[in-house]
């Protein structure tokens, strides 16, 4: 279920209104998780490796593709706390929220808390559950957990983005590795998977 515009164009995000409608609009457009453990999208998504690796100043990595069946076994051995990237990323929900206080954009912050679950949510499940399903509850409930959480602060991030300081969106490669339909799964141990 795709978010009308014209929906979300009737709240209030702040100065920067346009962008995270265009932005949340955009998301609520793609295909969750399609082609997890397929070729199609494959080039796609490791050129926007390349993009979260320069962002990130991460210089050497290996891309790691998985199968489906690899996926219990990998997301139950990994820990975030041990991923470059997530040592990375993991302090800018608290850097958005100081901001947001900062500027007096608190109020837009929370609409958009309260939004995205509602746009994207069913919309992630359904491919979640559709692709990966079968390897089970806990996956299928990990992989929504990352959408919601990576897509929420995405916006959360254009919320602020007329900022000094916020021009770029990190999140942005992101999100366009899920829009090729492959989930990525993280950097560990100088590798970036991806299914």
């Amino acid at each position: 279920m795709t978010a009308p515009s014209y929906q979300l164009a009737t709240i209030d995000y702040g100065p920067n209104t346009d962008s995270v409608v265009d932005l949340m609009t955009r998301v609520s457009r793609t295909d969750w998780f399609s082609t997890v453990g397929k070729s199609p999208g494959r080039a796609a998504a490791e050129k926007s490796l390349q993009e979260i690796s320069h962002r990130f100043g991460i210089d050497e990595y290996r891309i790691q593709w998985l199968e489906k069946d690899q996926l219990p076994s990998f997301l139950e051995g990994v820990r975030l706390e041990t991923s470059l990237l997530w040592q990375r990323i993991h302090d800018i929900p608290d850097r958005i929220r100081e901001k947001a206080e900062d500027s007096g954009r608190m109020p837009n912050l929370t609409a958009i808390a309260e939004h995205i679950p509602e746009y994207l949510f069913h919309q992630s499940f359904d491919g979640a559950f559709r692709e990966l399903g079968s390897q089970g509850k806990e996956i299928v409930q990990t992989a929504v957990g990352s959408v919601m959480y990576l897509a929420g602060l995405a916006c959360a991030w254009e919320l602020l983005a007329d900022t000094e300081g916020w021009e770029t969106n990190p999140y942005e490669p992101m999100l366009q590795v899920f829009e090729t339909g492959h989930w990525p799964l993280g950097l560990f141990d100088g590798a970036f998977y991806l299914i």
